[in-house]
């Protein structure tokens, strides 16, 4: 057992803000909210921008390992580790850039912003019609339940094999229907 509840506050912290504006001529890459696929869990793309024509909104540094989640339409899971890449870039202030402390592995972070129940609490909290959203506070304030470490890491183990298993057979579905297409 050893399993233990606590704030997202308690192991995880916030990253720290920038603002590229104040090196006008230094180019960074920028991870907008679009930026995140709700299907692949990843960054699919990015922008690299003059720090002068920085938006407003590009003002989370990251970091390799960090763990993202959009706090604009929360329901939308766009949740995404930062890969090495974009290490010490930026990102849309509509990110909650979660940087895990050591008793909280990242990518079981990465599989709880991404469960049912953590979308159930963010969708009762979001508010704005056309625009929902939640705050930094709200997020932080969320429990989440943590094994040990070592649990974590053979849960995450069967996470990824299961979704790689789901991966081929939607690649295989997809080559089936191309193939019947044809016929």
């Amino acid at each position: 057992m050893g399993w233990e509840v606590k704030t997202l506050k308690e192991v995880a912290e916030q990253s720290s803000t920038v603002d590229p504006r104040k090196e006008p001529q230094e180019e960074f890459k920028y991870i907008d909210v679009s930026s995140v696929s709700n299907k692949s869990f990843s960054i699919e793309k990015y922008e690299t921008v003059l720090g002068k024509n920085a938006p407003s909104r590009a003002r989370r540094l990251v970091r390799e390992g960090d763990v993202l989640f959009a706090t604009i339409r929360p329901t939308l899971r766009r949740v995404a580790i930062v890969p090495a890449e974009l290490d010490e870039q930026v990102c849309s202030t509509g990110y909650f850039v979660f940087r895990p402390q050591e008793k909280l592995n990242n990518r079981f972070l990465y599989y709880y912003l991404q469960s049912d129940g953590f979308i159930k609490e963010m969708e009762a909290l979001q508010a704005g019609a056309s625009y929902p959203a939640v705050n930094n506070t709200q997020v932080q304030n969320q429990t989440i339940p943590i094994p040990p470490i070592r649990e974590q890491k053979r849960i995450v183990a069967i996470l990824d094999e299961a979704f790689a298993d789901i991966d081929k057979a939607s690649a295989l579905t997809e080559r089936n229907l191309e193939i019947a297409r044809e016929l």
